[in-house]
């Protein structure tokens, strides 16, 4: 066969080959999220249930609780269903919403990208553990990732229908639903109303061209500030544990792209993951640039999109940050991934083995860590109440723990469906409590650290591990129970 047949063979198989690569990811993916719906409620979950579970109407959602975990839309969701449910009924939205994010880049994928690229592109989404984790809790941040997938791809319609009625339309409908589904829609917002709006002054206005940019980008910002003056502005914040920016930013990075996140005491699995991260913004980076080089209008709105959280972290200086809140800009450095990893497998053979070889550890590494979400589940704090509350009903026990906040609500919530764990008494700072707790609950965030078989409390009381309950990342803590030793 000749160089030119074999070309135009390939040509042809190419979108053909990409399309089933497509689907095999896509229900590789529903099959990880359907996985991740599994087990139970974990605190924010809980907090958000707990929060709304008493209102005697839905309008209280919005007038009544101020509060960061009440993620709009999600709560009215739990307050229909109310607090009895098992958990996937609550993660039912999030599990659609992954799947329609799925569908949707296969479908659509993004305007001018070949059929390699967003076969790339819903790969790693596909198998990205931080979107199959945070797009199956039951919150808001899974509607989120669909309205910004579905409002970009609109926008790249613009390209080369500067003013398309329909993406217009879309993009404003989108934002409106975004907006209603979480706070962080905004950094999403803002930036592609900037690149609307610049576009506008690119483009000639035509007729009634000009009515219709503003009927997409008016409605959707008039519900941002109108959430913002009576909801957001005096929002409860409920805390997190306090890092450095920049070491949430690496770990976030790292563990999107199949890494773990920083620890302080495994400084070599640190360096590790804090190499991986930087490796992966500086490809990225290189990426955008060459795409903005190409004369790309796109390419800028990304550009805005990827660079819009650091601007409001640097202004708002919040107490603390998340890496939940970046899921967006998550979606878009796959963006450029794939695109990366598109240019690589078309270098002949060996750019093409290197590409495979890194498109297989994203795999593994990503995959690895939404089969453990999976395995471990998210809490365990209710089966720990059922296990150690007495079962006769005249029985009681104490319990104490690390965590005297977090766990008085979980303990409010495994009483809500279990009712024999209200003959559990919870002693506040166990460690100056005049009269020790039989049972103890220890916790750490870090995943090389392990609790001792037995140690000794403050009042000389000794303490033996009862169980131990491992926490997948981004995700809870890591927990061991312990009992007074008789």
């Amino acid at each position: 066969m000749s160089d030119t047949t074999h070309t135009a063979s390939s040509f042809r198989h190419g979108p053909s080959l990409s399309l089933f690569v497509g689907c095999i990811a896509v229900l590789a993916g529903l099959a990880l999220r359907i996985a991740a719906t599994d087990g139970e409620l974990w605190l924010d979950e809980v907090w958000s249930l707990l929060k709304v579970s008493n209102l005697s109407n839905p309008i209280e959602i919005f007038t009544e609780v101020k509060h960061d975990n009440n993620h709009l839309l999600n709560s009215l969701w739990m307050w229909v269903w109310g607090p009895l449910q098992e958990p996937f009924v609550y993660r039912i939205p999030s599990l659609l919403c992954s799947a329609g994010l799925l569908l949707l880049i296969l479908w659509r994928g993004c305007e001018g990208e070949s059929s390699r690229s967003t076969a790339l592109w819903v790969s790693l989404i596909a198998f990205s553990y931080p979107l199959t984790l945070y797009g199956t809790e039951a919150r808001g941040y899974a509607l989120t990732l669909l309205c910004a997938a579905l409002a970009f791809i609109s926008l790249t319609r613009l390209e080369t229908s500067p003013v398309d009625r329909r993406a217009i339309l879309t993009f404003a409908f989108t934002g409106i639903v975004g907006c209603l589904s979480h706070a962080i829609y905004a950094l999403f917002l803002a930036p592609s109303v900037l690149w609307l709006l610049w576009r506008a002054t690119r483009t000639p206005m035509i007729g009634n061209s000009r009515a219709i940019l503003w009927s997409g980008v008016v409605p959707p910002v008039m519900i941002a500030c109108a959430l913002t003056l009576t909801f957001y502005r005096n929002m409860e914040i409920g805390g997190a544990p306090l890092l450095p920016y920049l070491e949430v930013a690496a770990s976030t990075t790292s563990v999107s792209f199949g890494g773990e996140t920083l620890s302080s005491i495994n400084p070599e699995v640190a360096g590790w993951n804090l190499f991986l991260g930087l490796t992966v913004t500086l490809v990225c980076i290189a990426e955008l640039v060459a795409w903005i080089r190409s004369g790309s209008a796109i390419a800028w709105l990304v550009a805005l999109i990827l660079i819009t959280p650091w601007i409001a972290v640097s202004v708002l200086q919040p107490h603390f940050i998340l890496p939940r809140y970046f899921i967006i800009q998550i979606l878009f450095a796959y963006l450029l991934a794939a695109r990366f990893l598109d240019r690589l497998t078309r270098q002949g053979r060996l750019g093409a083995a290197i590409g495979l070889l890194l498109v297989g550890g994203f795999i593994i590494g990503n995959a690895s860590r939404a089969l453990t979400l999976a395995e471990v589940g998210r809490s365990h704090f209710v089966a720990i109440f059922e296990s150690i509350a007495p079962q006769d009903e005249d029985g009681t026990v104490t319990v104490g723990g690390d965590q005297d906040f977090q766990n008085n609500l979980r303990l409010s919530y495994a009483r809500t469906i279990a009712p024999h764990t209200s003959r559990i008494s919870y002693i506040s700072n166990y460690r100056n409590a005049v009269t020790p707790p039989r049972f103890i609950v220890r916790e750490t965030l870090e995943t090389y650290e392990f609790f001792p078989s037995e140690f000794t409390s403050a009042q000389g009381m000794r303490y033996h591990e009862v169980q131990r309950y491992r926490a997948p990342q981004l995700n809870g803590s890591h927990v061991t129970v312990y009992e007074l030793t008789k």
